[in-house]
C-alpha cells in the first residue's frame, strides 16, 4: 500500500442490541462525598469532588438490553496505511474499535470480541474495547453508544477523518479529525472543543484506550506522582438497607452510583504505594483490588523552577509487555494528566470483565485528561475554542530497560524510546494543521443526532467547518422544532410518554411564552422537568400538577412522587406513584421499578410482593427482571427466610448491575450472618466469624452476583 486510505466498512460481531430506552427524566444529584488523604497535594484541593454529581438530562437513560447474544452488524469507518489499521463505529460514539499494527501483525488495543453493553455509563449502557472520547460529565460519556457524525475530507493532499457531535449537557461542539500519513507509524488525533456561549463552563475531557493485559505489562508516564483511589469501606456492610431510599431526589437515579461511601483519594510515588504493599502498582496484574492511578505529570512543567512553557511539554504514557511491545501516546498541551485503570485481580474484577466480554478476555485503561483526576473539574471560558493533538503509536524497546526496578529509569528509557516514534515537531506541526483546517467542511458518511442542528437554530450561531443538516433530525426533535417554529408543542397522548427532553433558559421561555390550552399537558410537564432539574422544587410540583389538571397523566404523578422523596413526604411519594399505575401508561416498568423500592421502605412488604408478582408474570420469568425489581425480590426472599427464592435470586446473570453496586451480595452476607444467629450466635460473633470467612475466603459468594471490586 502507496499510501493511506479511508473507506468504508462493516464489523460483524455477536452483541446484545439495545431495545429501547428509560422515558422518565433522571435528576441530578449533588456532587459525590470525597476526602482527600493526607499526603493529598495541596494546591490539587481545588475544584476537587465539584461538577461531580449524577447527571443524565436532557438524555435519556439507554438500560433496555440483556446478556443474549446475536448477530449484530455495524458500519464501520477503516483508516489504513503500510504501518497500521484504525476502525471506528460512528454508530457507537465514534469508537475505535481497533488499533492494528501490520507491520508486527498485532493488535495494539484491547478488541472485544463482543458488543456486550453493561451498567457503567453516565446513561447506562457501556461496553469495553478499543479508544473512546469522553466528554461532558464525570463518568463514560452520554453519546458512548449513541450516534455520532462522521466525515471525510482533503486536506493538504492527506484525507482527514472527522468525527463531531454537539454534547447537550455542557453545550459545547466537539470534534476530533484523525490524520494518518502514508510514511507514518502513528496516527494523530486533533481534538477541538467550542463554547459558543457567553458563559463559562466545566470541561471534561478523558480519552480512554482499553489495552491487552498480560501478567508482565507495564504502564509508564512522565511522572511517578501519581493520585490513586483509598479502597472504599462500608461502614455498615452488614446493615442492608435497600439503596432505592426515600431521601433520594430520584430513587431510580440510584442504581447509578454507590451512596454508601465516601471517595477517598491519596498521593504517592510508584512503583511503592501503601495500598499496595510489597507490590509494583505499575504493573496492573499485581493489583488484587479494582484501581486508578492519575499520573500529575504537571509537575514536569517547571521542573527547572524557570517560567512555565506550555508549547515544550508533551505528556505521554506507555504500556509495555514482556517481550518490549508497546501501545504509546503523546499529546501537546493542555491534554496533560494520564491515568491507568486496571479491575484487578480480585473475583470481582475479573467477573467484571468476563462479563463485559467473553471468559478469558483481560484488558487495562490508558487515559489521557484535561485535569488532575475524573474528580476534578477543569473549565472552558465564554466564547473560547480548547484543542490539542494526541498521537498513538505502537513500537518495540529493550524489555529489561523498560522493566527495570527503578521506575524512574524505566520511564526516561521508555520516553526516549516513544519521541524516536512520535516526534515533537510533528504533534506541533499536526496542531497547526487542526487549526488552519478547522473551517473546512467534510462529507458526511454518517449521521449524528439532530440536536446541534437545534441548537444552532436556537442560539443562531455556526461552529466553523461542522454540518449539522436538516436531514439529522427525527422523531426526538420533532416536537421541539414545533415549539421553535410554530410556538407550541404538538399535541401527544400520554399513553405514549413525554418524549425527549430538554434544559436550559432559551426552551423554558419558548415553553413560558406557548399559548396555554386546556387538553396540553406536556407543557406544564416539560416546564417541571426543567424546573426540577435546577433545583426549584416548588416550581416544579406546581407545573406538574397543572399538567394533571389539564390531563391527567402518570408521568407527572411519577415526577410528583419524587419531588415527595425529596421532601421527606414517603405517604405523598407513595399516593402518586399508586396513581400512576392507575392509568394505562403507568404500565411501564419504570413506574414499579421505582414503586416497589419504596413500598419497601415504606415497611409494605405485603403490597410490594403483590407488585413484584405481577412484574415477574409480565416479564415472564424471575431471570428477566430489571436489577431493581431483583433486588427487591431479595430483599423480600431475605424478610421471609426464603432461602429457595434467594438461591434461584443469586444465580439470575441480570444485565443492568451498576459498577460498585454489591446490594446482592450483601444480602447474601446477610442470609450467612442470621443462619449463624438461628444457630446460637450473637449479632456481634455471627458478623465476626462472618467477616473472617469472607477475608480468608472460606466464605465466598455465588460467582453470579459478585461483583465486588474491592
Amino acid at each position: 500500500m502507496d499510501s493511506s486510505v479511508i473507506r468504508n466498512s462493516k464489523l460483524k460481531l455477536k452483541g446484545s442490541p439495545l431495545s429501547g430506552e428509560n422515558p422518565q427524566p433522571f435528576f441530578r444529584q449533588n456532587d459525590l462525598d470525597v476526602a482527600a488523604g493526607p499526603a493529598f497535594p495541596r494546591d490539587k484541593k481545588v475544584s476537587f469532588g465539584t461538577e461531580s454529581g449524577f447527571r443524565v438530562l436532557p438524555y435519556t437513560m439507554q438500560d433496555r438490553y440483556s446478556r443474549e447474544l446475536a448477530d449484530m452488524e455495524f458500519d464501520s469507518v477503516v483508516m489504513e496505511n503500510d504501518f497500521l489499521r484504525a476502525e471506528f463505529i460512528p454508530a457507537l460514539g465514534g469508537r475505535m474499535w481497533s488499533l492494528f499494527d501490520k507491520k508486527r501483525n498485532r493488535d495494539v488495543l484491547f478488541k472485544n470480541p463482543v458488543f456486550r453493553p453493561a451498567n457503567l455509563a453516565i446513561r447506562n449502557a457501556w461496553f469495553s474495547g478499543g479508544i473512546e472520547w469522553n466528554i461532558g460529565r464525570l463518568g463514560h460519556c452520554a453519546h458512548t453508544c449513541s450516534p455520532v457524525f462522521a466525515g471525510v475530507f482533503e486536506s493538504d493532499g492527506l484525507s482527514i477523518l472527522r468525527i463531531w457531535e454537539f454534547e447537550r449537557q455542557s453545550g459545547l461542539f466537539w470534534r476530533i479529525e484523525f490524520a494518518l500519513p502514508p510514511d507514518s507509524p502513528v496516527l494523530f488525533s486533533y481534538v477541538r472543543i467550542e463554547n459558543h456561549d457567553e458563559q463559562d463552563k466545566p470541561l471534561y475531557w478523558w480519552t480512554n484506550a482499553a489495552v491487552i493485559q498480560t501478567q508482565g505489562a507495564r504502564a509508564l508516564s512522565a511522572s511517578d506522582e501519581v493520585i490513586y483511589i483509598v479502597p472504599e469501606i462500608k461502614r455498615n456492610h452488614f446493615n442492608i438497607e435497600y439503596p432505592h431510599a426515600a431521601g433520594s431526589e430520584n430513587p431510580s437515579a440510584q442504581k447509578t452510583r454507590n451512596t454508601l461511601n465516601v471517595k477517598t483519594m491519596d498521593c504517592g510515588c510508584l512503583p511503592k504505594l501503601p495500598v499496595l504493599p510489597g507490590k509494583d502498582a505499575s504493573y496492573p496484574s499485581l493489583s488484587y483490588y479494582s484501581n486508578e492511578y492519575f499520573f500529575q505529570n504537571d509537575i514536569r512543567l517547571d521542573d527547572n523552577d524557570n517560567e512555565k512553557n506550555d508549547s515544550a511539554f508533551f505528556p505521554w504514557e506507555a504500556a509495555v509487555y514482556e517481550d518490549g511491545f508497546t501501545f504509546g501516546e503523546m499529546s501537546t498541551f493542555p491534554l496533560v494528566f494520564r491515568k491507568m485503570f486496571c479491575w484487578g485481580q480480585g473475583r470481582g474484577g475479573r467477573r467484571w470483565q468476563e462479563f463485559l466480554s467473553l471468559p478469558g478476555q483481560e484488558y487495562f485503561e490508558v487515559q489521557a485528561g484535561l485535569s488532575p483526576t475524573q474528580l476534578h473539574s477543569s473549565e472552558i471560558k465564554a466564547g473560547q475554542t480548547i484543542d490539542w493533538v494526541q498521537a498513538f503509536t505502537s513500537f518495540h524497546v529493550d524489555a529489561y530497560q523498560a522493566h527495570q526496578a527503578d521506575y524512574n529509569a524505566a520511564a526516561e528509557f521508555t520516553a526516549d524510546q516513544l519521541e524516536l516514534q512520535i516526534k515533537k515537531d510533528a504533534l506541533i506541526r499536526e496542531l497547526e494543521h487542526g487549526r488552519k483546517r478547522h473551517g473546512m467542511e467534510a462529507r458526511i458518511i454518517s449521521m449524528g443526532s439532530g440536536w446541534g442542528t437545534l441548537e444552532i437554530r436556537l442560539k443562531k450561531i455556526k461552529p466553523s467547518g461542522l454540518s449539522f443538516p436538516d436531514e439529522s433530525t427525527g422523531e426526538a426533535q420533532i416536537p421541539w422544532i414545533s415549539l421553535f417554529q410554530e410556538g407550541s408543542l404538538p399535541q401527544r397522548p400520554p399513553e405514549i410518554g413525554p418524549g425527549s427532553f430538554v434544559i436550559g433558559s432559551e426552551w423554558e421561555r419558548l415553553l413560558c411564552a406557548s399559548p396555554a390550552r386546556d387538553d396540553d399537558w406536556l407543557t406544564p410537564y416539560h416546564l417541571g422537568v426543567i424546573y426540577f432539574e435546577r433545583g426549584e422544587t416548588r416550581k416544579a410540583v406546581a407545573s406538574w400538577k397543572e399538567s394533571i389538571k389539564r390531563r391527567k397523566n402518570a408521568w407527572a404523578y411519577r415526577n410528583l412522587a419524587l419531588a415527595a422523596v425529596k421532601m421527606n413526604n414517603l405517604r405523598a411519594a407513595l399516593e402518586n406513584y399508586r396513581l400512576c399505575l392507575l392509568l394505562d401508561s403507568g404500565h411501564d416498568i419504570s413506574f414499579r421499578e421505582e414503586y416497589i423500592p419504596l413500598l419497601l421502605k415504606s415497611g409494605n412488604e405485603t403490597q410490594a410482593a403483590a407488585e413484584l408478582d405481577e412484574c415477574i408474570k409480565n416479564a415472564g420469568s424471575l431471570e428477566a427482571l430489571s436489577v431493581p425489581l431483583l433486588q427487591a425480590a431479595a430483599v423480600i426472599a431475605l424478610k421471609r427466610e426464603d432461602d429457595v427464592l434467594l438461591d434461584k435470586i443469586f444465580s439470575v446473570e441480570s444485565a443492568g448491575i451498576r459498577e460498585g453496586d454489591t446490594v446482592l451480595v450483601d444480602i447474601w452476607i446477610e442470609r450467612e450472618i442470621r443462619r449463624l444467629c438461628r444457630a446460637g450466635k450473637t449479632r456481634e460473633e455471627a458478623l465476626k466469624q462472618t467477616q473472617k470467612a469472607l477475608f480468608d475466603s472460606s466464605l465466598v459468594p455465588p460467582l453470579k452476583i459478585d461483583f465486588r471490586m474491592y
